[in-house]
């Protein structure tokens, strides 16, 4: 459920509050392991003050091999690595009443370098 700080002046959830909700439900090994690279949300419907919100997450499959050199590492620089190196996440934020769609996501993650 929305706090007041998520909200914006026409009390509806502000845009980085759903970032935040998309992020609470990824696992906390692939937190713990890996780096967010690249975050896509495509915004549904508005959320407002007394609305409760699911937030559901799943795990995309890399099957094509060229996927993953596709994948940008930080900065812009090239992706290196084996496919097990790199994640894909679908995200759905739903309200929980009737489970109207507030918007679907998609995250990439790669491995974090050894430091």
């Amino acid at each position: 459920m929305p706090r007041r700080a998520d909200l914006d002046m026409n009390q509806h959830v502000n845009n980085v509050t759903y970032i935040g909700w998309v992020l609470e439900s990824m696992p906390q090994d692939v937190i713990d392991s890996h780096e967010l690279q690249t975050i896509t949300l495509d915004y549904r419907r508005e959320c407002q003050q007394d609305d409760i919100v699911d937030s559901l997450t799943s795990p995309e499959l890399i099957e094509d091999s060229d996927a993953v050199s596709k994948i940008q590492g930080t900065n812009g620089s090239p992706a290196k690595g084996d496919k097990e190196d790199y994640r894909q996440f679908l995200h759905l934020l739903r309200l929980s009443g009737d489970g109207s769609e507030i918007n679907r996501g998609r995250t990439e993650w790669r491995k974090k370098s050894g430091r």
